[in-house]
């Protein structure tokens, strides 16, 4: 009897947040050691990060991001629930103690999700292979998942 054939994905977030994280990802794709990529749309190397994942046609998803940096959606243009007072993205616990709080417009959310989401295509000419969150965004206080997600 043969047994089903187990394939181990191994992907490297934070593609594109900085051009020498992304030289030690693409090295490790080369090597065999990692198997596809999520892009940080809002990173500082996003468009170099994507330029290498298609030259060595490296597997890329998107990582959606609501917790550090800057938007690239309407909400980098004003106020908006997702941001401080700076424009910059709440951080990793300062967006989970706003959502616990009730103090994110969900609808604000979608928005940027969405805007990510145009970019990725936009700068890899195609939909992700796969999406997943920077720093545990996804999942929320309390272990639940909203609908967004």
């Amino acid at each position: 009897m043969s047994r089903p054939r187990v394939r181990l994905v191994v992907t490297a977030d934070d593609f594109g947040y900085c051009p020498r994280r992304d030289e030690g990802i693409v090295e490790a794709f080369l090597a065999g050691a990692v198997t596809s990529v999520s892009l940080l749309v809002n990173g500082a190397a996003t468009e170099s990060a994507a330029e290498l994942a298609r030259r060595h046609s490296i597997p890329t998803g998107l990582h959606a991001n609501l917790s550090e940096g800057r938007p690239v959606g309407p909400a980098r243009r004003g106020a908006s629930s997702l941001l401080g007072p700076e424009g910059f993205f709440l951080g990793k616990m300062g967006f989970r103690e706003a959502v616990a709080a009730g103090d994110v417009d969900l609808p604000q959310v979608r928005e940027e999700l969405e805007a990510q989401l145009s970019c990725f295509r936009e700068l890899m000419g195609r939909a992700p292979t796969h999406v997943d969150g920077h720093q545990h965004v996804h999942v929320l206080p309390g272990g639940q998942t909203p609908s967004w997600v």
